[in-house]
């Protein structure tokens, strides 16, 4: 595999021919999260519950066998057969580091990245590493295991050395592997001040490039990565940014083309957006990666709409030579190319505790409760009743409230009640169940195979 660089707004091999990167993100593996494996609230939660539910010794086997069967040599197989370039692979850097051992990196976390690098290769894919969990908190949510509300690393000194001394362990590790595509140095910031993000890229990068002035650094906008105003000028020759583009047709259960809250969604309306939030890219003449992106699937008729946004949003995307990974590739039924079984064993033990989040509507993303809704609506409205609007950007702080509720408030009493399903297993037990994320195991999206092919 040849080395990838940028060259003006393109990502080129040494021959300085263009290469087009497509491919899926490999959620749910080396950072599990609420609604792609079926727990409640935030991994580091759900391991301390199962923890306290089988026993250390135990639960150690429980998640080695989750990893070991979620992500195979076949499922990297079956992406190089659908004609994808790339996976981006998202990491807890909970497996390199202990809060309570700084910087002691621990090679059980650099062992699973050295197997899905060597998998990526023999089949051709390259890889981006993707930081989707950084110490202290990049962003406010459950996806980059935060307890909380608040990100705490832009705050804190000691959280931005960990992360930079880990992301120097890892480029010194990598620095000669060309199947990696570059370092994604991390997933969805959120700031409420965005030169706090622009101080800590401007420490990060040149940290990186001491270790390694090769590959490329793959850097995303503020607000989960759909916000770039104000977002300083790239600054590294080699680096590419990196929006988010979920849009609400992909969602919302209705038809598409077609009417949603009173505005009308279209290919135009979705393109005139896509075109304004990746405007940065475009002023300044970089690459642009859409990392996430996609729609969610709820076995309805109207599942056709939902694949019909995500089939406009990739034609926009290749239209302006831009790069794209998909969320996410395999997960329980609702965004996966690959899906656990219904009638699997995992499946079926977990079933009950799933009809209570979807009671409570806990996850936070991207399921919805109209009632609940309703409720968090009128707590954001409180505070403009209270002559206070102004002091706040509404649409984020209402996000923000129905998250605190659903995310933090409604899971929490979730998460023991998740790993008591698994109380009395044995070892013997618990590999058979986790054999339901094995690929050979799994359903396959048809509709959505054939999309992805064609785009591939």
């Amino acid at each position: 595999m040849d080395f990838l660089r940028v060259k003006g707004n393109l990502i080129v091999n040494p021959k300085g021919d263009p290469v087009q990167l497509k491919g899926f993100c490999l959620g749910g593996w080396m950072l599990l999260e609420n609604f792609i494996n079926g727990f409640a609230g935030n991994e580091a939660a759900f391991r301390a519950a199962v923890a306290k539910v089988l026993g250390a010794k135990k639960a150690a086997f429980f998640f080695e066998r989750m990893l070991h069967y979620f992500m195979t040599e076949e499922d990297i197989r079956f992406i190089a057969s659908l004609g994808a370039t790339v996976v981006r692979v998202p990491f807890n850097y909970r497996h390199f580091e202990d809060d309570q051992k700084p910087f002691k990196y621990k090679k059980e976390g650099f062992a699973l990245l050295d197997k899905v690098i060597r998998w990526c290769r023999k089949y051709n894919i390259y890889v981006i590493l993707d930081m989707h969990a950084v110490q202290g908190f990049q962003n406010t949510d459950w996806h980059c295991d935060n307890p909380g509300l608040f990100p705490w690393l832009y705050e804190h000194p000691h959280f931005q050395e960990r992360a930079i001394r880990l992301w120097q362990a890892i480029a010194r590790k990598y620095k000669n592997e060309p199947a990696v595509a570059g370092y994604n140095i991390m997933n969805e910031p959120y700031t409420f001040d965005m030169q706090k993000l622009n101080t800590f890229y401007k420490k990060i990068v040149p940290a990186v490039r001491k270790k390694d002035s090769g590959h490329i650094l793959f850097l995303e906008g503020n607000k989960f990565s759909s916000d770039f105003n104000g977002l300083d000028k790239p600054f590294d020759r080699n680096t590419v940014y990196s929006s988010h583009d979920y849009v609400r047709p992909g969602f919302i259960d209705t038809a598409y083309p077609g009417p949603i809250d009173g505005e009308m969604w279209d290919r135009k309306r979705l393109e005139n957006d896509y075109d304004k939030r990746n405007a940065y890219m475009k002023t300044h003449n970089v690459p642009c990666w859409v990392g996430e992106f996609g729609s969610v699937y709820l076995n309805t008729e109207n599942d056709k709409y939902r694949l019909d946004a995500l089939k406009d949003m990739i034609d926009i995307i290749q239209a302006r030579g831009h790069h794209w990974t998909l969320w996410t590739y395999k997960d329980l039924g609702l965004m996966g190319t690959a899906t656990v079984n219904p009638e699997s064993e995992w499946a079926r033990r977990i079933a009950p505790v799933i009809r209570k989040k979807e009671f409570l509507c806990s996850d936070t993303w991207p399921s919805r409760k109209v009632a609940l809704d309703e409720v968090t609506h009128r707590l954001t409205g409180m505070i403009s009743e209270a002559g206070l609007s102004g002091n706040i950007d509404k649409p984020w702080y209402e996000v923000r409230v129905r998250r605190a509720v659903r995310g933090i408030l409604l899971s929490e009493p979730l998460v023991p009640a998740f790993a008591e399903v698994f109380k009395g297993m044995g070892e013997k037990e618990i590999d058979r169940m986790m054999q339901s994320f094995a690929l050979q195991n799994c359903l396959k999206r048809e509709p959505l195979m054939k999309t992805l092919k064609s785009a591939f």
